[in-house]
């Protein structure tokens, strides 16, 4: 029997500042949730443990609460943007536009203006904070003000944090064909962001996120990862990231491992793909791999191809 069959997504991927902060989060404790995000001077970091303490189902009446405590505060305001662009989609799900009724619209739309007026207020209440024009990207592309706009407002996150994590993964699914309509332009934002990018950065992961986006939409599918140039491209931005000796293993990480190992399966590239997901190894990010039965049948597969077992399972 395969020693993973246990495995389960953990989203604070056993970090213990993060398994505090939705904790408290999942009890409203927002004095906790406030302090545990100030003692966070990470950009990309604060957003991670943001999102951990305030993506769950359902309204969040905590959130409110905390403003009111502390209006003259941005972080309430940030929690509460953040809370709503998930509550907007948890009203739109993923289903494609057309179908999703007029309706779930309607409810998606109201909520996303919520996140937007929030998102602003705390913009203006901290002006060195990239996060709040990130999430601003996001809430963009939500309620359809076009690529110029969200470049705008990426622009105004990178200017506070140059290679902001957030930022450059929203934008980049903003320029997806799927939201975008133009071909090809978020595999040219992907190339350019690694080209200019310091060694070690995390951002190496765009080159295998824009590639796999732009695969499912482009006639030769997965056949398209398999292009001698794409592969090329794949090596060479792992080489510049995750396999570099400046990357640091930060909470969440797995997401980027996981997208150069589902690259690499899909291009026939079976002992790169392991190499990353041993890196992975029982703490697998969802994204990119939606399910623990994808993941698991995925490893099962790779492992196989290159001969070997797992790396021994920590459950």
């Amino acid at each position: 029997m395969w020693p993973f069959e246990k495995l389960a997504f953990d989203p604070t991927f056993g970090d213990p500042a993060a398994r505090a902060l939705a904790a408290a989060g999942e009890r409203g404790d927002w004095a906790t949730v406030r302090d545990g995000l100030t003692a966070v001077t990470d950009w990309d970091q604060r957003e991670f443990y943001l999102c951990l303490a305030v993506e769950r189902e359902g309204p969040q009446p905590w959130i409110d609460e905390w403003i009111k405590a502390e209006p003259r505060s941005a972080l309430p305001y940030l929690a509460k943007g953040r809370q709503q662009i998930v509550y907007a989609w948890e009203a739109r799900s993923t289903k494609l536009a057309k179908d999703v009724s007029q309706d779930q619209f309607a409810v998606f739309f109201r909520r996303l203006k919520l996140a937007e007026d929030a998102l602003d207020e705390a913009a203006t209440r901290d002006r060195d904070s990239p996060i709040a024009w990130s999430q601003r990207v996001v809430t963009a592309m939500g309620r359809q003000l076009g690529i110029g706009e969200a470049r705008h407002r990426f622009s105004e996150a990178i200017a506070r944090d140059r290679w902001n994590r957030g930022a450059h993964r929203n934008l980049l699914n903003q320029l997806h064909e799927k939201w975008s309509g133009q071909e090809g332009i978020g595999v040219d934002f992907a190339r350019q962001t690694v080209e200019d990018m310091p060694d070690g950065s995390e951002l190496g992961m765009l080159v295998p996120e824009a590639y796999l986006q732009h695969a499912g939409r482009h006639d030769e599918g997965i056949d398209y990862l398999r292009r001698t140039g794409v592969i090329a491209e794949l090596y060479a931005a792992g080489g510049r990231s995750v396999r570099h000796p400046a990357f640091q293993r930060r909470p969440g990480y797995q997401a980027a491992e996981g997208y150069f190992a589902l690259a690499f399966v899909f291009a026939g590239e079976f002992q790169a793909a392991a190499t990353h997901l041993d890196a992975i190894g029982d703490l697998p990010a969802q994204d990119p791999w939606d399910s623990v039965r994808s993941y698991r049948g995925f490893r099962r597969e790779v492992y196989s191809r290159v001969g070997r077992r797992p790396l021994p399972s920590l459950f």
